[in-house]
């Protein structure tokens, strides 16, 4: 009995000691402090004790007196470990992996760590383009990037963009750069051939982006070859991470109104016009009964007073809805989205609808071979008005229509009788018919298999599909069909491009230290886009509005169909040396085959050099207090541009040229056989650094980049039977500054402001053309020694004031002035369309809960061109069509002045015609986004059971300054800076939810 009382004493002992021994730690595993991890490992290292994370993010564990420190790790997170200590709760941050943009950066096929990256690479994220009230991704880009130029020439919702990246390098090739998706290089741009404007990348939603890589140096585009003269824009999409399925939900609505209106160049009412045209009459010497008959036969006196501009102008609606879902576990993981995105132009029969799916797919097969497969499918229905001088341009009619005709009659139905044999465009926005419907598909499949550990393949197979269906009906009634009795167009183009890429990443330590190392890609691509184009047109409709497709019109009068090919066979290598992430130096080589070539001229060379030293690893800044990073980095190389026709370099016949009922063919394009690739000659050097601990980082750089044997149209003989040819000859040159720099003046627990503000300056300058011979080009100019797109016009001299003559300069040394419009030899160099500095600054504002953000975007330095200026401001010119108010401010005194010329009914000796006076400063500060939001606190969303819940107002383009009083219409008009009469570009202003659970 004592034995055993003996043996149980101790047992009760023992366990007593173990259970003092052992103590329960508890904590919170979260993703940047806020979103919990679930599923996240909990060890007790150095043993098998451990436990998992909950939906929450919680744990709780026992641990052994000995313990001392917990290791916490989670699929894509870093491992980190804690120390335990006498502590009951531990709260662990984990730190993504490779989508951690501070960390990693995307790059042309493939990644690098910032410390190693030799190249200039801008990076937008994520957030800064999400939600955005924006039909495209190019849009969203305005004011996110040193040195990219992202502008519009119209507001229609799904119009295209003009990007420059450093500048426009080349002056009849494309000056676009190229853009990437998910490993893809796709077509972009616009692919409409009715429509006035589309845009490929309308059917993109921004909500699917992850980052946003924009690759504007050698070092960093070269790769690419042949088609990164323009610079590249990389994009990769979304893709999920393991563990519980995570929802997100994001809504907006809003609505859009002008973003910039002149009064002075609003149209003059009813009684403003009569006045003006009897004025006019008089000064043009009409008696009292001409003047009065002709203003009764112009509307005096018929009690209308119609606003044409208040009828085609309207607040437009605008929604958008995305809903997406991400988990997955060890072995896969997915990403899965949908949206829907709809927004009303400012104009009468001006829309865009789009809707979106989602899909990729990761998996690691074994432990060698990973699967992927992503796809993202768009779908885009637009309708957008005429635009320019056609009749049925509701802008237009705006400014052209009398305000004495009324659209309706007095019992209520369309008026068709209007002055100048203009179209009621109100009429015709339901009338006729415009619409587009474009398809996108985007998608690829990868596998990655790792042969050894430092030895990885890569295949990639990548398709870009658009096709854009375009319908037209114009009613037999009234406007542009009535000719005919009515038309209707039907269009449709298919563009399937295939994208095969192979790859072999090898990393090796050279030194046995691992001090020097280096990466080693090769690879092969070959790449096929076929366009095919059929095009329908027919006349003499039924007096129905119903039938509306050419089936329905009696005579047909075109019917073609024509394909278009090009392709692209490309072999590429790039290396670094990497020396303890001190010296770091890069090289790439690429060799393209292009079909748009002869076969004397089909392959090409590109390459490039670059080279990092991160100053502040040697030993010698080691005791410093000033630098937390101190970069210097260097690359030069020889890129190519491709951006022609597909068939320039062929001599070709075409068919289609008939007589007498025969088929006949005929010489189309003259060819060169020695054509080839124009060149691009970047060199780049930049300094990054960070001081204060981070708080303020400063990236400087300096660039220059010639173009040489520019793809040049160069006139030709009219004996050879063609009017020019596309020749290799020809230089130009970008040389700039670009300035980045974020700060953090305050930061505390409850406060952080942050404050981004980026500068590029820019000149461009023609260096060679043929024959040393100026380019004129309507209004513009290429002459050596100054900047493309240079406006070249006779030089307006004021108004006389004692006679209210127009006056210009009679020779282009700015001499005598004269009221004779002078000849063509008085033209002068009267500015530049592209922008001499252009940037945004940002500042961000976050308080517990609440954030305000807002950011200006700025841009100086060049002018604009007002192309229908001659119609609505032009004393007389035109005098059956409406004015603008300004035209009251017109000479009606001698001695008076003013800088508006002597109002004379169909005068006033060709003040119409186009000259400086056209020209208006286009300098411009615009409110591009701003943003109020909330964040729910925690403990209400724990109530609620969701992740995290935002509400937030948005405004973009709420407020424009101007440098110049008298530009009469928005700044941004396209990289031409010319006016058209577009759609005006909006104002918004939207409220949304964003919420995840």
């Amino acid at each position: 009995m004592r034995k055993f009382v003996a043996i149980l004493l101790c047992a009760v002992l023992a366990v007593t000691q173990v259970s003092a021994q052992n103590r329960t730690v508890r904590g919170k595993v979260t993703e940047d402090g806020k979103k919990p991890v679930a599923n996240a490992s909990v060890l007790v290292k150095g043993s098998t004790l451990g436990t998992k994370t909950d939906d929450n993010g919680n744990y709780t564990i026992a641990v052994p007196a000995n313990a001392k420190v917990l290791s916490f790790s989670a699929l894509n997170f870093e491992t980190q470990e804690a120390s335990i200590g006498s502590k009951t709760e531990i709260n662990v941050v984990l730190t993504a992996k490779v989508s951690e943009l501070q960390e990693v950066i995307v790059t042309g096929y493939g990644t690098t760590k910032k410390a190693a990256n030799t190249g200039s690479i801008a990076i937008v994220k994520a957030a800064d383009i999400e939600n955005l009230p924006f039909s495209s991704v190019d849009k969203a880009l305005q004011g996110k990037v040193a040195g990219l130029q992202s502008v519009a020439s119209s507001g229609q919702p799904g119009a295209s963009q003009s990007i420059l990246i450093r500048g426009a390098s080349s002056i009849n090739a494309s000056s676009q750069p190229l853009w990437v998706i998910d490993g893809v290089p796709v077509n972009a741009g616009d692919a409409s051939r009715l429509q006035t404007t589309g845009n490929l990348l309308s059917t993109l939603n921004p909500n699917d982006i992850e980052s946003i890589s924009v690759l504007k140096d050698a070092a960093s585009q070269s790769i690419y070859g042949s088609r990164a003269a323009n610079g590249v824009i990389v994009i990769t999409t979304k893709k999920g991470k393991g563990g519980k399925t995570k929802f997100r939900f994001d809504t907006e609505v809003g609505s859009s109104d002008v973003a910039y209106q002149n009064p002075k160049y609003l149209p003059l009412d009813a009684n403003e016009y009569i006045n003006l045209t009897r004025t006019g009459l008089i000064n043009a010497g009409y008696g009292a009964a001409t003047v009065n008959a002709q203003a009764i036969a112009l509307g005096e006196g018929n009690g209308i007073n119609f606003n044409w501009y208040d009828h085609v102008m309207r607040t437009g609606s605008q929604r958008q809805l995305n809903l997406s879902a991400e988990g997955g576990n060890d072995k896969t993981t997915f990403f899965l989205s949908g949206g829907h995105f709809f927004q009303e132009g400012t104009s009468i029969n001006s829309q865009l609808a789009r809707n979106n799916l989602n899909v990729r797919i990761n998996n690691k097969a074994t432990d060698r071979l990973t699967l992927g497969f992503n796809m993202n499918v768009g779908n885009v229905s637009q309708r957008a008005p005429l635009n320019g001088g056609a009749f049925g341009n509701p802008l237009l009619s705006t400014y052209f229509l009398l305000p004495t005709y009324s659209a309706y009659k007095a019992d209520g139905s369309y008026n068709y009788v209007l002055n100048g044999g203009l179209h009621n465009t109100v009429a015709l926005a339901e009338l006729d018919k415009r619409f587009l419907r474009q398809t996108s598909a985007r998608g690829s499949l990868s596998a990655d298999y790792k042969i050894f550990d430092n030895l990885k393949f890569r295949s990639v197979y990548g398709i870009d599909y658009n096709n854009l269906e375009e319908d037209q009906y114009n009613n037999p009634n009234h406007g542009d069909g009535a000719a005919t009795n009515g038309r209707a167009f039907a269009y449709y183009t298919r563009y399937f491009n295939y994208v095969w890429t192979n790859t072999l990443d090898f990393t090796q330590n050279i030194t046995r230290n691992g001090d020097l190392t280096t990466s080693t890609q090769i690879g092969y691509e070959a790449q096929k886009s076929a366009g095919y184009f059929s095009s329908l047109q027919s006349q003499q409709f039924p007096p129905s509005l119903s039938l509306v497709w050419p089936a329905s019109g009696a005579s047909p009068t075109t019917s073609s169909a024509s394909i278009s090919e090009y392709t692209f066979e490309s072999q590429f290598a790039s290396t670094n040396l990497n020396y303890q992430n001190r010296f770091v130096l890069s090289g790439s080589f690429r060799r393209d085959g292009s079909s748009r070539f002869s076969k004397n001229n089909r392959y090409g060379n590109f390459w490039s050099i670059g080279a990092t030293w991160n100053i502040d690893r040697e030993k010698f800044m080691n005791n410093q207090k000033i630098f937390d990073q101190l970069k210097l980095r260097s690359s030069y190389g020889v890129n190519g541009n491709a951006g022609i026709g597909n068939y320039e370099s062929p001599a070709l016949y075409g068919f289609g040229f008939n007589y007498n009922q025969l088929p006949g063919s005929a010489p189309t394009n003259v060819g060169d056989p020695n054509l080839t690739w124009e060149l691009n000659k970047p060199f780049n050097i930049g300094l990054d650094f960070s001081v204060l601990k981070n708080r303020v980082n400063v990236t400087v750089e300096w660039y220059i980049r010639k173009s040489e044997n520019l793809l040049l149209s160069v006139p030709l003989s009219t004996t050879t039977g063609f009017g020019s040819a596309t020749r290799n000859i020809g230089a130009m040159q970008n040389k700039g500054l670009e300035l980045s720099i974020n700060i953090v003046p305050v930061q505390t627990k409850d406060f952080r402001w942050d404050v981004d503000f980026n500068f590029a300056n820019n000149e461009n300058k023609v260096t060679s053309l043929p024959n040393h011979a100026d380019i004129v080009s309507g209004s513009y100019i290429y002459r050596e020694g100054v900047s493309i797109n240079t406006f070249f016009l006779r030089e307006w001299a004021g108004v006389h004031p004692g006679t209210g003559d127009p006056l210009w300069y009679d020779t282009d040394k700015h001499g005598a002035s004269t009221n004779v419009y002078p000849g063509a030899n008085a033209r002068i160099l009267a500015g530049q369309a592209l922008p001499k500095y252009f940037g945004s600054l940002t500042n961000a504002l976050n308080y517990k809960g609440f954030s305000l953000s807002a950011q200006l975007y700025y841009s100086f330095g060049n002018q604009s061109f007002d192309t229908w200026r001659g119609y609505y401001l032009g004393s007389g010119f035109g005098a059956t069509f409406n004015k603008v108010k300004r035209q009251l401010n017109a000479w009606t005194t001698p001695g008076q002045i003013t800088d508006v010329p002597k109002y004379i009914y169909n005068g006033n000796k060709s003040f119409n015609s186009g000259s400086t006076y056209n020209l208006n400063d286009g300098s411009f500060v615009r409110v591009r986004d701003i943003q109020l939001g909330y964040n729910v606190p925690k403990a209400t969303l724990e109530k609620l059971k969701l992740g995290s819940a935002n509400i937030y107002v948005r405004g973009t383009n709420l407020f424009t300054w101007v440098k110049d009083q008298n530009l009469p219409f928005d700044p941004e008009q396209g990289t031409g800076s010319a006016t058209n009469l577009n759609v005006f570009i909006p104002k918004t202003v939207t409220v949304g939810l964003s919420l995840t659970f």
